[in-house]
């Protein structure tokens, strides 16, 4: 079977082999590569991007990076099968974590405003204070069931104007990366446990006390600078959470 692949731009400033990464999971998260389904040969890869061997290399390390493919030696590169509907990776963004477990992500946009770091309430953000900055607060849903209340703060003096986009149906790594060139190579995490307050208790529909996993995310781009950190709160009762040393993006 001929696969569809997407036409790359070789002028665009998004890296050749991201826009092929990015057209290759497309495929496998629209079933087009089924599970167990094997990726085509290295070779035809290329010449259906018109690029050389390198290139299509890095895009599908990325692939193996994510855990979407595994490579065996003589075989191929395989896509691996869904994981259990129960399992979060904190490792992975939300919007592919959705997309992994076969739910659509969107978002209910609770507050978008312009303002500067406020490094007394957010430490990590200290070498920026003052700064200008774009606060993103969200409450995250796959398909219609709320699933975590995120606060992101998103330094913009790398992505002015990112306040004019649509955060409800977009992934803020993917507004980064092809929209700025920013690419999220590098995700920090603080995890503990806390209570639900009212107000999220409210907003995730379950009583006030309950116990939620509270998730401090830096996020870095390829060149090393950070480029947001965001307070992600989810419940704690419902999901299995996982995290390893690779990441990719929002």
């Amino acid at each position: 079977m001929t696969l569809p692949y997407a036409t790359v731009d070789p002028h665009s400033p998004v890296p050749l082999y991201y826009q092929i990464y990015l057209d290759l999971r497309q495929m496998i998260q629209d079933n087009v590569i089924p599970p167990t389904g094997m990726l085509p040969p290295e070779m035809e890869i290329c010449q259906a991007y018109n690029v050389g061997r390198q290139t299509v290399r890095q895009a599908i390390a990325r692939l193996v990076d994510e855990n979407i493919v595994e490579r065996f030696a003589g075989r191929g590169t395989f896509v691996r099968t869904q994981r259990s509907h129960t399992q979060f990776f904190l490792d992975r963004s939300f919007t592919q974590q959705m997309r992994e477990l076969g739910r659509q992500p969107h978002s209910r946009l609770l507050r978008l405003e312009i303002g500067t770091v406020d490094a007394e309430n957010i430490p990590t953000l200290g070498p920026w204070r003052g700064a200008p900055c774009l606060i993103i607060e969200r409450l995250r849903l796959g398909d219609d069931e709320p699933i975590c209340h995120q606060i992101s703060t998103v330094l913009m003096s790398r992505c002015p104007g990112i306040e004019q986009q649509d955060f409800s149906s977009h992934s803020l790594y993917e507004i980064l990366s092809t929209r700025y060139q920013l690419i999220v190579t590098r995700i920090d995490h603080v995890v503990r446990a806390v209570a639900a307050d009212e107000y999220r208790a409210d907003l995730l529909g379950i009583p006030a006390g309950t116990a939620l996993l509270f998730v401090g995310t830096s996020a870095y781009t390829d060149d090393g600078d950070l480029i947001e950190y965001s307070t992600s709160y989810y419940q704690a009762d419902r999901y299995e959470y996982s995290t390893s040393q690779t990441c990719c993006g929002e």
